[in-house]
Formats: structure tokens, C-alpha cells, sequence
């Protein structure tokens, strides 16, 4: 029988999502030896591992300790869903001044966080980031297997497009006039937004080498709005360096500026 992997899978600031898609995998139990989960462990330190999968992004400065700590006692280390990769929804507050957050806590000065909330790879070394939100398990697996099998493991960063003409889907946008970002994000959902007639709006985050010029010019074509626009890349991977670039450009005002790095 095939040895076994010795991992752990790691929490940081999330919804826990990617991690719960794993409970879709019965045969990791098979693949696996699990040596920390939060969810199914009680151990608080981590422990050595082949391969560690992050969870989350760092957004304390407990976080950001307890990552170090991961990345020194694993072999690899893997980013797991649009948090630990993008800095995920938690990373919005980044465009933002922290005056303009904190007003909604009614005691902020109780508050120990990190000026900014940052994907994984922005704090240690990542080996290898495995997209979405959450993931999609059949490429987790894909990752284990291939590991395994000391074989390259395949990360999808074509364009979303490809999974269209894949499964035959009507491209929403050229048929209907819906904006789709398919274009500029990466594949690995199996395009199920366009499956049902709406336009994708990038939760596997951008691809390799995105033309966002050109895509955001189409919009305009559509008639969408350059507010509009700006939304639409306001996602759970907004932080992503290539969206980041286009929603600082694209935000005016004192309110929307980054917060400094700290």
C-alpha cells in the first residue's frame, strides 16, 4: 500500500469553508495522515508535516506568529482558498483607512489586529496556492495525489473561458450582453456560473496574466459603469495584486485609500 501523507490543515482568519469541503473527500482519510485539524483535534501547537494547508488570512498579529511557526515545521506549505491566497473578503478593509472601520466597534481599542489582513504568501514562503471560495475538493485531491505520486500537481491558471467552451456554455456576454469576468479568472470551478446564464464573478481569482484593460473596456461597451466596474472586482480576492492594482486606481478619495503597511 502507498505510504501515507503526514498533514495538517491549518486555520487562520476565515468562514472555515474550504476546510469543510474536505468532509466531500472520503478517500483522504485513505491518502492521509491528518497530524492537526482544528476541526476534528484539540492539539494548539502545530506539529511537523510533510504538508502544511493554510486556511485563512493573516489579519492578527497571534496569526502571524502561528504561521511562522507552521511554516517552520512543515516540509511544504500550501495556501488553500481565496483568504490564504488573496487576503479574502477580510482584505477589503485594506483599501479603507482604519478610522473608517474600526467606527463600527463600539469598544475598537480592544481590537489586536494587523494594520492590514494579508494573504498567506505575504508572510512566509508559500510552495504551492490552490484557488477558490472555497476550493474545489477534486483539485485538493488532485494536489494529494499527485504528491504522492512525486508527480507536478496541476493548479489551474487559465482563463475561465477554457471550462466554457469545455462543457459548450453560451459565453453570457457575447449572446445576452452579461459582464463576466470569466475572461481574466482562473479555471477550476467548472464554470458553473455561466452553466446557468450568469456571468462568473471571480471567486478562483485572477489568472496567469489577465488583460484587465481589455475586459474593463468591453464593460464600458456594455454601458457598465465605471462604479460598476470597480464592484465587480470588489470580491473575496480583491487584494489579489492584479485586481488591487485596478481597484486603486479606480477608487478616488481619502476613504478608499490603502492602509499602510505595518
Amino acid at each position: 500500500m502507498k505510504r501515507k501523507l503526514k498533514i495538517g490543515i491549518f486555520k487562520l482568519s476565515s468562514c472555515d469553508g474550504c476546510q469543510t469541503v474536505l468532509m466531500d473527500l472520503p478517500s483522504l482519510w485513505d491518502l492521509c495522515e491528518i497530524a492537526y485539524w482544528l476541526l476534528g483535534t484539540d492539539t494548539k501547537d502545530p506539529p511537523r508535516v510533510e504538508i502544511a494547508f493554510v486556511e485563512g488570512s493573516v489579519s492578527t498579529p497571534e496569526e502571524e506568529e502561528f504561521l511562522k511557526k507552521v511554516r517552520e515545521k512543515a516540509e511544504v506549505l500550501v495556501s488553500i482558498g481565496a483568504c490564504a491566497t488573496s487576503g479574502g473578503i477580510q482584505a477589503l478593509r485594506n483599501f479603507m483607512t482604519e478610522e473608517d472601520y474600526l467606527r463600527i466597534y463600539p469598544e475598537p481599542e480592544h481590537l489586536r489586529i494587523l494594520s492590514r489582513s494579508l494573504p498567506a504568501g505575504e508572510v512566509v514562503p508559500v510552495d504551492y496556492e490552490i484557488y477558490g471560495c472555497p476550493i474545489n475538493p477534486k483539485l485538493f485531491e488532485n494536489f494529494v495525489v499527485s504528491y504522492l505520486y512525486n508527480k507536478k500537481p496541476r493548479i489551474p491558471d487559465h482563463p475561465l473561458c477554457m471550462e466554457c467552451k469545455l462543457r459548450g456554455n453560451i459565453c453570457v456576454m457575447d449572446a445576452y450582453g452579461i459582464p463576466c469576468l470569466g475572461p481574466v479568472v482562473r479555471a477550476g470551478c467548472g464554470a458553473l456560473c455561466p452553466a446557468v446564464g450568469r456571468g462568473c464573478y471571480g471567486c478562483f481569482g485572477p489568472c496567469r496574466n489577465p488583460n484587465l484593460k481589455s475586459l474593463t473596456d468591453w464593460f464600458e461597451h456594455l454601458g457598465v459603469s465605471r462604479e460598476e466596474i470597480v464592484g465587480m472586482f470588489r470580491n473575496e480576492n480583491a487584494y489579489a495584486p492584479e485586481f488591487r492594482r485596478l481597484l486603486e486606481e479606480g477608487l478616488e478619495g481619502g476613504q478608499n485609500k490603502p492602509a499602510d503597511a505595518g
